[in-house]
């Protein structure tokens, strides 16, 4: 099959369109394909990162449609745009400071949490950028000079928080993922919660990025053992972290590539399209596809390792709310397969989520998993989400028998293959992706 032309569109931390030129160029393109995959990476910092990646899934894609096992996949035309937006790197090694090593004196280490909070001075337009603004580096600078008096004065722990809450805006605030609680729970409560150490149950397959330098062998789970005021105030500095990537994550969906995909659509009404998300990616797409009018027909969604609740798509997952979600799929914004891949073995998820588990303060029996209410798309799949009742399934050798329909909800269990967060580029996922695709 010929090659999948790729085009590149990048997105300011705003939603907007950096260059409309790309867009053009991706339009201008549309008469030569019946299929268009859209592509977003997840939490990496630079453009070199985020190209290997989409790169390099994209040519396990070719790979898998060169193979002649796709059925169906006869006479379609894959075209791709891969989207560029500016997240920030979230990697397990830096939610564990010093490879999980526990001692008297890291406890009292201030660096650990000044490395985040330096880091949450950058606010960058574009991916890669370094943009250190006069406020965000006065606030931060405030926020560092609080740390000595963290642990025997309530007044700075409250400032603390309200330093970090100003960084980010209550508007992606859920329900589902614990969200809620880091705008209005009590700061003195939330350095009590925040305070106990966390650590992901190790998975299948310890290998990865669950191998942590100078413990041979792999640790036994992902482990953020460091305990008392400064492992919480590591935490909650954490938390914003991730929840700028979900906030950001969530505005480029909705405001910037839904309107792509709007003029995609008007312009070529009858293509199919295949929105594909790494990590927070996958948040972004869902949030893209979530802006869609009701009823959009021919549009699948590959969730690959999504960094969002379990619950994101789910139907009173607490007997009340709906996911943050759910219309996407109640109302067929969305109209095609969802296919979502997860893993234990994603230990980067598998922390991420049991932050929020502690700054509610819940004290789930195994963290992160399943039965806690805050765990992980990409560690769990979807959660409470009719359908995907009953459509739970390994990820399988090629060529998978997998049957795909419209409307529903097909958990993928990555464990076989995908050996932590970023280990998403093989012929298996691609191979699941163009089954959804072909489904429509």
């Amino acid at each position: 099959m010929a090659e999948i032309p790729k085009f590149e569109v990048e997105f300011t931390k705003d939603g907007q369109v950096f260059d409309t030129k790309q867009v053009d160029a991706v339009l201008a393109s549309l008469p030569q394909f019946s299929d268009l995959i859209i592509f977003s990476h997840g939490w990496n910092n630079d453009k070199a990162d985020a190209r290997a990646l989409s790169n390099d899934f994209l040519a396990k894609a070719q790979d898998v449609l060169d193979g002649g096992i796709i059925p169906g996949a006869q006479g379609r035309t894959f075209g791709a745009v891969i989207v560029l937006w500016p997240s920030k790197k979230f990697t397990d090694e830096e939610l564990i400071p010093g490879g999980g090593a526990a001692t008297t004196q890291l406890q009292e280490d201030f660096a650990p949490v000044e490395r985040i909070l330096e880091e949450l001075k950058n606010d960058p337009e574009r991916l890669g950028e370094t943009n250190v603004t006069e406020t965000r580096n006065l606030l931060m600078e405030q926020a560092k000079k609080l740390l000595p008096q963290l642990k025997a004065n309530a007044g700075a722990r409250l400032q603390y928080v309200s330093l970090l809450r100003t960084l980010v805006a209550p508007d992606d605030a859920h329900a589902d993922d614990g969200s809620l609680e880091f705008f209005t729970s009590d700061p003195e409560q939330m350095f009590k919660n925040m305070s106990d150490s966390v650590a992901a149950p190790v998975g299948p397959n310890p290998g990865g990025s669950a191998r942590l330098a100078g413990q041979p062998g792999g640790a036994a789970g992902l482990k953020d053992i460091v305990d008392g005021v400064m492992g919480a105030a590591r935490r909650i500095a954490n938390f914003t972290t991730y929840y700028q990537m979900k906030e950001r994550a969530g505005l480029v969906g909705r405001a910037g590539l839904s309107q792509v995909v709007r003029r995609i659509r008007q312009q070529r009404p009858a293509i199919r399209l295949h929105l594909v998300g790494h990590s927070f990616g996958g948040r972004l797409v869902t949030a893209a596809a979530n802006a869609l009018d009701p009823n959009t027909g021919s549009v699948t969604l590959t969730l690959l390792q999504a960094a969002y609740s379990h619950n994101g798509l789910a139907q009173e997952f607490d007997g009340t709310n709906d996911g943050f979600f759910r219309k996407l799929i109640s109302e067929k914004r969305a109209s095609g397969p969802i296919v979502v891949t997860h893993t234990k073995n994603d230990t980067a998820v598998g922390i991420a989520y049991p932050l929020a588990s502690r700054l509610s303060g819940t004290k789930a029996s195994a963290i992160g998993d399943e039965n806690d209410p805050y765990g992980g798309l990409g560690r769990n799949g979807a959660l409470h989400t009719p359908e995907a009742k009953g459509l739970a399934q390994a990820l399988a050798d090629l060529p998978a028998p997998y049957e795909f329909i419209s409307g529903k909800v097909y958990n993928l269990r990555a464990d076989r293959f995908i050996r932590d967060h970023n280990d998403i580029c093989k012929q298996e996922v691609a191979y699941a992706m163009l089954m959804a695709a072909i489904a429509v």
